[in-house]
């Protein structure tokens, strides 16, 4: 389906479900929701306004309840799975392991309410302690887990936004040695994740806008902040390779995470250089991975001083981190 199709589509979201009411939502996940949304609005009177309301009342104001029928949206992130039938499509996350034969080891579906489901399915990865030199001049690893919390909540998260549902489709999360694959059903809407990267960037649209906003509201994502470039910059900051964004399979996006270094000199170049734009440090990412650049991105690369070689043999400068080093032990 094209970008312009599922602008002119109706939103999914905010269909009404016919014979529902408020009794087929699941009581904590309520009371999640009105708590996270206090936290987000921070606002004493807005909390006072809050607790008064009945539940109906509140997801009246959310748009997630008209005339006392609840919405698409309302299901996915509030509902009771006892009633999950009332959903035209099944609604899953699947958390598989993979052992070293690629072979499933583990798996387990979550079913809604999806407010609650994303910290279940974080729990199920095995996360193991990661011990790296950030730089040549120390003699104490770091030590992190394989994968951030926030990152993989982030990208959950977005999936439950941004999944077209009307093709069904599971969100699945595979777990392997050192990597995850989250992914999708849905095209990816911006088309390139490169341009996602670029200061400024803005989604010009979202597949499911209530049920992006009403995540907002519950403090689940941030609609400001690109979620894509919180991601990059939280592997950015770890020093880890970036996540690889597989579109090659129609109506489905793919995201690997990686929980270990790949190269050292990428390593060490983004520890002692944080002035590096996100761009730059998408280009070196491709660098250490021995992906394609077109000439235009290796010159900028060349003219930073970053990366050595020739196209295409390049590879990410070990000289800048000798360079420092050696400042370091002379100052």
């Amino acid at each position: 389906m094209k970008a312009n199709d599922d602008m002119r589509r109706p939103d999914w979201s905010r269909q009404l479900i016919e014979g529902s009411n408020i009794k087929c939502l699941d009581k904590e996940a309520l009371r999640i929701a009105r708590e996270n949304y206090k936290i987000k609005q921070n606002r004493n009177h807005i909390s006072a306004e809050t607790n008064k309301m009945s539940d109906e009342e509140f997801l009246t104001k959310m748009k997630l309840v008209v005339n006392g029928k609840l919405s698409n949206a309302a299901m996915v992130l509030l509902g009771n799975s006892d009633y999950d039938n009332i959903l035209e499509v099944p609604v899953r996350i699947m958390w598989r392991l993979y052992g070293s034969n690629d072979m499933v080891k583990d798996y387990m579906e979550f079913n809604i309410p999806f407010i609650t489901a994303v910290d279940k399915v974080y729990a199920k990865i095995r996360n193991l302690t990661y011990r790296y030199m950030p730089n040549q001049m120390t003699l104490f690893p770091m030590e992190t887990q394989q994968y951030d919390a926030d990152l993989l909540r982030e990208l959950l998260n977005n999936c439950i936004a941004h999944q077209d549902y009307l093709i069904g489709g599971r969100i699945y999360l595979d777990e392997f040695e050192d990597t995850v694959i989250v992914s999708n059903p849905g095209s990816f809407l911006p088309g390139d994740v490169h341009k996602v990267l670029k200061p400024g960037y803005t989604a010009p649209y979202y597949r499911n806008q209530l049920l992006a906003d009403a995540m907002a509201k519950f403090n689940m994502i941030d609609t400001v902040q690109m979620g894509i470039r919180k991601v990059f910059n939280i592997q950015r900051n770890r020093y880890f390779p970036m996540p690889d964004y597989d579109l090659s399979i129609p109506k489905k996006v793919a995201v690997t995470v990686y929980g270990k270094v790949l190269d050292v000199n990428y390593t060490h170049l983004l520890f002692e250089r944080d002035d590096l734009a996100l761009e730059t440090v998408f280009l070196l990412d491709r660098i250490q991975k021995k992906l394609p650049l077109e000439k235009e991105q290796y010159k900028t690369l060349r003219k930073l001083g970053v990366v050595e070689g020739k196209m295409p043999n390049v590879y990410v400068s070990a000289k800048i981190a000798d360079i420092i080093g050696e400042r370091a032990l002379g100052s």
